[in-house]
């Protein structure tokens, strides 16, 4: 990942020596990635973050942020505790208006994680990981799993989010109704390499064929 280079905002690239691999990720949309399982999109996930060793050249001056089944926050931890605690690390007034717009002001401030939805439980793993600003976000698989109001508030939230901060967003992802709301660019994750899709419709022949399960 090479972020921030000269004459830019923030810029994610991905390089491997001895491949053909260079690809730069947009700000201001969502860039699905998607693979058959097993092919590494989890562990490319985990690179980024220096969790596991890779090659090729990762480097960047805004630490992304991974969410996935693997990032979470104390259930016994209740709502208000969240949000105080926010406030108290980060500006005020922006955790007040993330909160807001994931709509978490309308669940009960008492209510403890462990006893939240698996939707509200996402939401407020948004709300504790997005609450610092960052400019890169990684999803994994992060919507699985979820009925299907928590997937569209979501996704409403995400593509909103993402385009009023600018940010890179990069979302691996399994869930064709990730690419039917919210619009972005797409790659797949293949034979060691990234390439560009140039049309989600080419991606969803891939599912439908069995190219990719």
């Amino acid at each position: 990942i090479i972020a921030d280079k000269k004459g830019c905002n923030t810029m994610v690239s991905f390089t491997e020596s001895g491949t053909n691999l260079d690809i730069d990720f947009q700000q201001g949309i969502i860039s699905h990635l998607f693979g058959s399982n097993g092919v590494g999109k989890s562990c490319f996930a985990k690179s980024c973050l220096d969790i596991i060793k890779h090659t090729g050249k990762i480097q960047t001056t805004s630490k992304p942020v991974v969410l996935g089944s693997y990032s979470n926050i104390p259930t016994d931890f209740r709502l208000i505790d969240v949000l105080n605690f926010m406030k108290k690390k980060y500006e005020c007034q922006y955790v007040k208006e993330l909160y807001e717009l994931l709509e978490l002001n309308i669940i009960p401030s008492s209510l403890k994680i462990k006893h939240m939805s698996d939707g509200q439980k996402q939401k407020v793993k948004l709300f504790a990981f997005l609450s610092k600003r960052p400019k890169v976000i990684i999803l994994d698989e992060f919507t699985n799993a979820l009925d299907k109001k928590s997937t569209l508030d979501i996704y409403r939230f995400l593509t909103e989010y993402v385009k009023q901060e600018d940010a890179i967003c990069i979302n691996i992802t399994h869930n064709l109704a990730d690419i039917e709301y919210m619009p972005g660019s797409y790659y797949l994750l293949a034979d060691k390499t990234i390439t560009r899709i140039s049309d989600k419709q080419k991606i969803i022949e891939m599912y439908v064929k069995g190219g990719m399960i």
